[in-house]
C-alpha cells in the first residue's frame, strides 16, 4: 500500500472528469500531476479553473507524449467515447487506468479490445479497471451483493431513470439522439446507444457468471417518447415533436429465460407523449427468488440548483477514482469488480474544505 499520494492525471474535463478534478485536488491521498483535454481552447488552462475551483499549478495539455512522459500512478479516463490506442499506449507506458467509459467485464463482441487491452498491461506491468455507475455498480455489482443473502434467484431487474435537462454537455445531448425526429431515431439510434448496448451486455455478463451461469443471448427494446412543447434545457433546445425521451429494455437470457433486465429511462422532461410515469427514482434494484427483495437510492439532498442528474454524475466519477488506489497496488491486467479485492476507498473521512468546490456541475 503506498505511503506516498497516487500521481493522477485526469484525461477529459466534461462534467464526470470536473467532479474527478475536485475531488483529486482535495483528497490528500492523491495529487494531481496532469490534465488531457480534447478541446482547443482549453489548452493551457488551470485545472481548477476547468473545475470551478482555484488555482491548481496544473496546466491541461492535449499532448499525449507530454501525459505519458509524466510517468503518472494512474489516468482518471473520461472522454465521451473511448479510443483504444490510447489506452493501450497508456497501459503499455507502464501507467494503470481506471475509466467509466465501460470495459467493465469481457464478452464475445468485446473480446478483441480485451485482447489489446491484456497485452498492452502485460507489456507496461500496468493494471486497468472499468467502473462506473451503470455499468459499473447498480446494476452488476450491487446485485452481486445483494445475492449472497438469497437461497434462489429467478431474476434480477434494474432499473434508471436518468433526468438530462439539466446536464451541461450538448455534446452528450447530440450523442445521446434528444431532439432527433423519433421515426429516424428509432430506425437508426445513435452511435452512443449501440455503445451502452455493448458495455450493458458487459455488466449483465458480469452479474450472469458471477451466479454461475451462461448468457445464452441478448434482446435490445427501444422506444422513445415526443416533447410536447419546445423545451429549453441547459444543454440546448428539444423542440417539440422530437426525442425528449428513452426507454430501453436490455435483456440477458439464461435457458431461455430473462434473468437479468436492466429498464432505462432517459429524459428531458416530465411531460412527454407518450409519459410512462417513471418519476424521479433514480435506481432500482428488484431480485426475484426466495425471498425477494427490493431496493432504491437516489440522493438525500437536492441539488442547489435543481440538477437531479448531477449526483449520478458525482457516483459514476467516484466508483471510479475510489478503486485508484486497489488498482495502482494490484498485479498487472484488466481487473473486473470480481479481480479486485473488496475496494476500500481511503480518504474519504475529512473535513469540507473552502476549495473543494460548490456542486453545480460547472
Amino acid at each position: 500500500m503506498s505511503q506516498t499520494p497516487y500521481r493522477v492525471v485526469q484525461w477529459a474535463t466534461g462534467s464526470i472528469g470536473q467532479i474527478a478534478i475536485r475531488h483529486i485536488v482535495d483528497n490528500p491521498v492523491y495529487e494531481l500531476v496532469g490534465v488531457y483535454v480534447t478541446s482547443p481552447d482549453k489548452v493551457g488552462k488551470d485545472a481548477g479553473e476547468l473545475a470551478g475551483i482555484g488555482a491548481t499549478g496544473v496546466l491541461a495539455t492535449d499532448d499525449i507524449d507530454a501525459i505519458v512522459a509524466l510517468g503518472a500512478d494512474c489516468v482518471m479516463y473520461a472522454p465521451l467515447h473511448a479510443d483504444v490506442d490510447d489506452l493501450c499506449r497508456l497501459l503499455a507506458a507502464g501507467t494503470n487506468v481506471v475509466t467509466p467509459v465501460g470495459f467493465v467485464y469481457p464478452t464475445p463482441r468485446s473480446a478483441a479490445d480485451f485482447a489489446r487491452l491484456e497485452a498492452a498491461c502485460a507489456e507496461g506491468g500496468s493494471s486497468f479497471h472499468g467502473s462506473g455507475i451503470h455499468p459499473g455498480f447498480s446494476g452488476d455489482l450491487l446485485p452481486l451483493v445483494f445475492a449472497r443473502l438469497f437461497t434462489r434467484i429467478d431474476q434480477v431487474q434494474v432499473r434508471e431513470v436518468a433526468d438530462f435537462r439539466l446536464h451541461p454537455s450538448k455534446a452528450m445531448q447530440d450523442a445521446l439522439g434528444f431532439g432527433r425526429d423519433p421515426v429516424d431515431a428509432l430506425e437508426s439510434p445513435s452511435p452512443l446507444v449501440n455503445t451502452m448496448e455493448a458495455i450493458f451486455e458487459q455488466s449483465m455478463t458480469m452479474v450472469v457468471e458471477g451466479l454461475g451461469k451462461t448468457v445464452d443471448r441478448f434482446t435490445m427494446d427501444f422506444d422513445v417518447a415526443r416533447a410536447k412543447t419546445d423545451l429549453h434545457v441547459r444543454s440546448g433546445t428539444i423542440p417539440a415533436g422530437t426525442v425528449g425521451g428513452m426507454r430501453f429494455v436490455w435483456t440477458a437470457w439464461v435457458d431461455e429465460q430473462p434473468l437479468v433486465v436492466f429498464r432505462t429511462f432517459w429524459k428531458m422532461d416530465d411531460d412527454l407523449d407518450p409519459d410512462w410515469g417513471y418519476g424521479s427514482i433514480k435506481y432500482s434494484l428488484v431480485v426475484d427468488g426466495d425471498p425477494s427483495i427490493e431496493m432504491n437510492f437516489e440522493s438525500v439532498h437536492k441539488h442547489p440548483d435543481g440538477d437531479e442528474g448531477y449526483w449520478g454524475r458525482v457516483w459514476t466519477a467516484m466508483n471510479t477514482v475510489n478503486t485508484i488506489p486497489d488498482v495502482c497496488d494490484a498485479a498487472p491486467g484488466v481487473l473486473t469488480h470480481l479481480d479486485l479485492p473488496f475496494v476500500r476507498p481511503r480518504g474519504l473521512v475529512r473535513s469540507r474544505t473552502a476549495g473543494f468546490g460548490e456542486p453545480t456541475g460547472v
